[in-house]
């Protein structure tokens, strides 16, 4: 008897073919195209508006009358009760 060789075909592995693109790969691109597009609009909008973009600074906004006033109207309505 001969000795068994250490040649295994079945043991050679074939070269694998690259996987196509799933329809999940596809719509991460997408999302991830319109999340990066969304930010730069954002920021050229923020650059249209100048300094006064920062609005959660509301420390500098004064309350002025606005266009319902309920003691003002509280005051009007009161003469015909």
């Amino acid at each position: 008897m001969s000795q068994p060789s250490s040649y295994n075909p079945a043991a050679v592995e074939a070269p694998k073919q690259k996987q196509k693109i799933s329809v999940y790969t596809v719509m991460l691109f997408i999302s991830f195209c319109a999340i990066v597009l969304a930010c730069i609009l954002l920021w050229i909008e923020l650059e249209m508006w100048g300094e006064t973009w920062q609005w959660w600074k509301t420390t500098e906004a004064i309350p002025q009358g606005g266009a319902f006033n309920l003691n003002e109207f509280l005051h009007r309505t009161s003469d015909f009760v």
